[in-house]
């Protein structure tokens, strides 16, 4: 009853062509924002097409503004064709998630649903694991649905228990359980002094991106994120104090 609530558009921006058994790489803003950061600088690097915009009633109640114009919040599909070997990738970003637990189940059935109408043979995630970062390591996490479209993914270190919460965690157990497409979550760990702050931690999604380009073998440099990394270690080194206050 909740459900019908709430109003989904799905509008096509371009015609779906060359789609046959894309991966996808997905990831909505959440606490830590790499993920959702990490798929927007693939669109730009690759020069993704929109294809796709789905708006929902669900979403926070404010506009987006760009270029003088407002819009409502949305989520995006982008897709990506390799001109040498014929390769299709689809992106799926978003401006954020649904306010309530109903309406983000409700939206992560309906992506999980135009993954199945692509044809997407296999899903990646991405996502943060807040951690304490004080010996300067960083490492990416996996999890995962079942079997893996890329073994090499196995090299990763995998997420033994926890939580995912939000459409990261439910689009790939929805996609699977529902349409049997297969599926990887990825997770940067992120310096929680950097969290803390509201501020994105560019260190661990320079290492998301290092690694979707390594395991898609992506024409991209991650050289975009590479001064705000640095910017982003310098100010972590100056909110040391202030995290403290938080935690004590």
């Amino acid at each position: 009853m909740v459900r019908n609530m709430y109003e989904i558009t799905v509008r096509e921006v371009k015609p779906k062509r060359g789609l046959e058994e894309a991966v996808c790489v997905h990831a909505l803003p959440d606490i830590t924002e790499v993920g959702a950061l990490t798929v927007r600088k693939l669109i730009e690097a690759l020069k993704a097409e929109k294809i796709i915009e789905v708006e929902f009633t669900d979403m926070p109640p404010m506009v987006i503004v760009e270029d003088g114009v407002v819009r409502p919040p949305q989520i995006q599909v982008y897709v990506w064709n390799s001109h040498t070997d014929g390769r299709s990738l689809l992106l799926v970003t978003g401006d954020d998630q649904p306010m309530t637990a109903p309406g983000i189940y409700t939206l992560s059935e309906q992506i999980a649903k135009l993954l199945a109408d692509f044809k997407v043979k296999f899903l990646i995630t991405l996502g943060g694991y807040l951690s304490d970062c004080e010996n300067g390591e960083r490492r990416v996490y996996f999890t995962s649905t079942g079997g893996l479209e890329f073994p090499e993914i196995e090299k990763l270190e995998r997420m033994p228990k926890g939580e995912i919460v939000g459409a990261n965690g439910l689009v790939p157990v929805i996609a699977k359980e529902k349409y049997g497409i297969e599926g990887v979550i990825l997770l940067s760990k992120v310096d929680s002094k950097v969290a803390v702050t509201g501020k994105t931690d560019m260190e661990a999604a320079k290492l998301l991106l290092k690694t979707i380009k390594k395991y898609l073998n992506l024409p991209i440099e991650n050289d975009g994120i590479r001064e705000e990394a640095e910017e982003t270690k310098e100010e972590s080194r100056g909110s040391e104090i202030e995290f403290q206050s938080y935690i004590y």
